[in-house]
């Protein structure tokens, strides 16, 4: 009896984190916010020619990181970081000093 105890325990320990790590996956493919993706592709296709819909991923990844290059400052209540131009954190909307120039 001891044995088949044992192996109970092994098969339990086996799958149970294959188990877990699917229903998370499938939880976290159930809260994906479906509505701010089509926005995002919409925006995309707002700026291609009538011939077409693609997206060139390039010209997506250039344009990211040149955001992620501006300068960021933090926010004084959150801490938050935010491009240097903004008036309000755009985490919790406090209005932000602008230390750029200092």
């Amino acid at each position: 009896m001891d044995i088949g105890l044992r192996l109970v325990v092994a098969g339990v320990c086996i799958v149970a984190p294959s188990l877990l790590f699917v229903g998370f996956v499938r939880l976290l493919d159930r809260m994906r916010e479906d509505a701010l993706v089509e926005r995002v592709l919409d925006r995309l296709d707002e700026d291609t020619h009538e011939m077409g819909t693609s997206v060139d991923p390039t010209t997506f990844l250039r344009t990211a990181q040149e955001k992620s290059r501006q300068r960021m400052i933090p926010c004084a209540e959150c801490g938050a970081p935010n491009v240097a131009g903004s008036t309000r954190c755009g985490l919790c909307g406090t209005r932000l000093r602008n230390r750029v120039g200092r």
